[in-house]
């Protein structure tokens, strides 16, 4: 569960600016959107809003950068750290930094990283939550470590210098030079509880992921048959790889690409079109399989048939990435953030998606952006603390909380925030064109 979120110089973000999930328990609606079988409450949910070019976008990318650093040994080799570094100022502060707070595995953990091109600094603590002194996992600056749990300072040393642009937290997955288990474990958090989708994010293992995940398959039938749009139900035809090709097109250029990368038991060759899942080939029983999603399409006077992904409109393809998200977030105890969840999806499809998941049990967040003001209900939907507002001033971007504001329980949110109460809403003279 993420706690709490610090960003400093990291493309919009020129001043710190703390998120965070803390509930404000004063309000008494909607009491089942927080966790408290925990030592601090959490919230499940939170949205930000703000004009667009506020940095809501940037959030997510500063979420994405964040985990890539820690989960991949070579990232920080792989791109221009001045595209990230905060531009619009004489100040040349070289130094993005973050820090994070969470708890896992029954524990609350703090990770702070501070990356320059000249080095990297970063510390994990297990978190005291400001009641008891914060306990040392490792502190490192450059090449030099400071832990309880070095087993061998030469080998660490070496390591860090071979790899210096690095976090520990992956060099220590496949050289174990730290003997305490937290550091694995917050290596695990970032890659398998982290899951951040973006504009365009597609899920290329999708169809083997629901292939494997009836639960998952049947959950998405629930969403797509009470939702209206013509779906009946999404299933999964598999047919032999043989039978397949002698009736497809593109079969000689899959199976070319299947005699260079040979289908495994535990492997599959996952196709997409236009960020649609076409196709997944796989070995089924022994047998070499084609897998492709099939939607039960209503049609005239009662009238179905069974369509492929290609027939489907871009919020069905949308929706498909989506389902999957609130699944997780809901039965996975995964952290999701999604960049405008409203993307080609209706205002009330979407609200009705996420009333879902915030009225129903789950062991997850879902942290969004979004510009569908339908969603500001504080009778049906959220909790003030749960809305965020991004704003931008002189190119600085600055996250504060709709909670900081005296709101009454009887207020209509989404009016107010078009009305420019409380900020981060575009600014906008009279548009004219002179011909």
């Amino acid at each position: 569960m993420l706690l709490r979120f610090k960003i400093k110089n990291f493309l919009s973000f020129y001043e710190e600016t703390v998120f965070d999930m803390f509930p404000n328990t004063k309000r008494e609606k909607f009491l089942h959107h927080i966790y408290t079988d925990m030592t601090v409450p959490i919230l499940k949910q939170a949205a930000i809003y703000g004009a667009n070019g506020s940095g809501k976008s940037n959030f997510i990318k500063a979420l994405f950068f964040l985990r890539e650093f820690v989960t991949r040994d070579n990232f920080l080799k792989l791109v221009d750290l001045d595209d990230y570094i905060f531009q619009l100022t004489r100040d040349k502060s070289q130094t993005i930094s973050f820090e994070m707070e969470f708890y896992h595995r029954k524990r609350y953990y703090i990770y702070a990283v501070e990356i320059s091109k000249k080095d990297v600094w970063e510390k994990l603590s297990i978190s005291g939550l400001n009641q008891t002194e914060d306990k040392l996992i490792f502190e490192r600056k450059g090449t030099d470590v400071k832990s309880p749990y070095i087993q061998n300072e030469p080998t660490v040393k070496q390591l860090l210098l071979m790899n210096p642009n690095s976090s520990l937290l992956p060099l220590n997955l496949k050289f174990p030079v730290l003997s305490n288990t937290d550091a694995k474990h917050i290596y695990d958090w970032f890659s398998k509880k982290m899951l951040i989708i973006s504009i365009n994010s597609t899920i290329p293992m999708l169809i083997n992921l629901m292939s494997k995940k009836p639960k998952l398959l049947n959950f998405a039938n629930n969403v797509f048959e009470s939702i209206g749009v013509g779906i009946g139900a999404v299933e999964i035809s598999k047919v032999p790889f043989e039978k397949w090709a002698t009736e497809s097109k593109n079969a000689t250029e899959l199976q070319q690409i299947i005699d260079e990368n040979p289908v495994q038991f535990n492997r599959n060759i996952a196709q997409l079109q236009n960020n649609r899942n076409v196709l997944n080939i796989t070995v089924d029983k022994g047998i070499k399989t084609v897998q492709e999603l099939l939607f039960d399409q209503l049609g005239q006077s009662g009238f179905r048939k069974k369509m492929k992904i290609s027939a489907q409109s871009d919020g069905t393809v949308r929706l498909l990435t989506l389902i999957p998200a609130l699944y997780d977030a809901m039965y996975e105890q995964k952290i999701v953030f999604i960049d405008e969840i409203d993307n080609s999806v209706h205002p009330n499809l979407m609200f009705e998606l996420l009333r879902l998941y915030a009225n129903n049990k789950s062991n997850g967040q879902l942290i969004f952006t979004t510009h569908t003001t339908k969603l500001l209900n504080q009778q049906e939907l959220v909790r003030p603390d749960e809305i965020w507002l991004a704003e931008k001033s002189e190119g600085n971007t600055k996250l504060y909380s709709l909670n900081d504001f005296k709101l009454h329980n009887t207020l209509n949110i989404e009016n107010g925030y078009l009305d420019g109460r409380y900020g981060a809403v575009p600014i906008m003279d009279e548009i004219s064109v002179e011909v």
